[in-house]
């Protein structure tokens, strides 16, 4: 008897986190949903340790669990070999070491089927789980990405970036039809790298600004001990400004003065500001500094651009 297609396909890339898969892998296993209308893909991008034997047990114990393998390294190259193995019209993708909520896919499905006009991409909240107790300075709000309590399509002027990467789904046509993520931004084994869902949503944008956001598409996303530090808070600013000058379509010239200006402006009222900010010195640190780190690296990128001209 032939398989009968699934509504969604649940994309999980991985490398070299088994026990943490584990936790995302439970949560997808028990879905609001039927298993017969919504499958998981494990894609396994080169990992050394027992990722193989966690995803393969899973796929034998849920029938609409599948592992592959993808040896290009690279989160890009693992994200399109997700949604190239895909049998559903819509693909969700979700890291992991994320969990999804009880209706995550039952919410994604919904939205696409029954919003007007018709989404070309869903997402929702991302809430923080810890292994640790976070230091005082430390908020939810830091790792936290939401836009806002209401329903709605996305607007300006962040639009265009669409959903952060471990919590969004997008109609499979319109994944083939852009040619997926693109390998020059993300994640390359561990090192830092972002950007990847940000260009393709940027691409995708310009013809089709139907981004769908939903607060209940939930998904609790670990924050590890080494990410609750001012150092990697703000390095991620930096890497990301760079990303997103490589993604803008801006005059480089001009965005290499406005950037200056700008950091000249914010450094110049950083000690203000942290004063008035908040009486915890770090978090109005890392609040005034993070903005200054994502212009520089917006600067940086910009000007790298140009060099390479």
């Amino acid at each position: 008897m032939e398989q009968s297609e699934p509504d969604i396909s649940i994309v999980v890339c991985t490398y070299n986190r088994a026990e943490l898969l584990k936790g995302c892998l439970e949560s997808l296993a028990h879905q609001s949903v039927e298993e017969s209308d919504y499958e998981v893909i494990i894609v396994d991008n080169n990992s050394t340790d027992n990722t193989e034997d966690i995803a393969n047990a899973f796929a034998e114990r849920y029938p609409n669990f599948f592992y592959v393998k993808e040896a290009n390294q690279g989160l890009s190259h693992a994200r399109n070999k997700g949604y190239m193995e895909a049998r559903g019209k819509y693909v969700a993708y979700i890291d992991d070491d994320a969990r999804a909520e009880a209706r995550w896919a039952e919410l994604i499905v919904e939205a696409f089927e029954i919003v007007t006009p018709a989404p070309v991409a869903v997402g929702g909240k991302i809430l923080p789980w810890y292994d640790i107790p976070p230091p005082t300075w430390f908020s939810d709000s830091v790792e936290m990405r939401s836009w806002g309590e209401e329903k709605g399509f996305l607007k300006q002027p962040d639009a265009q970036f669409g959903f952060s990467g471990s919590n969004m789904a997008i109609n499979k046509s319109v994944l083939v039809k852009y040619n997926g993520f693109s390998a020059d931004y993300g994640m390359l084994g561990i090192m830092m790298g972002f950007g990847e869902e940000a260009e393709l949503f940027y691409r995708i944008y310009k013809e089709h600004p139907l981004f769908w956001y939903d607060p209940a598409v939930q998904v609790r996303h670990r924050v590890p001990a080494e990410k609750m530090t001012l150092y990697y808070q703000i390095k991620r600013s930096f890497m990301a400004g760079i990303a997103k000058a490589g993604i803008v379509e801006e005059n480089r010239l001009f965005g290499i003065f406005k950037m200056s200006m700008l950091i000249i402006l914010k450094i110049g009222i950083l000690p203000l500001r942290i004063n008035w900010l908040n009486h915890n010195r770090k978090r109005g640190l890392l609040k005034c500094v993070e903005p200054v780190a994502s212009h520089a690296g917006f600067l940086k990128g910009l000007i790298s651009r140009t060099s390479n001209r």
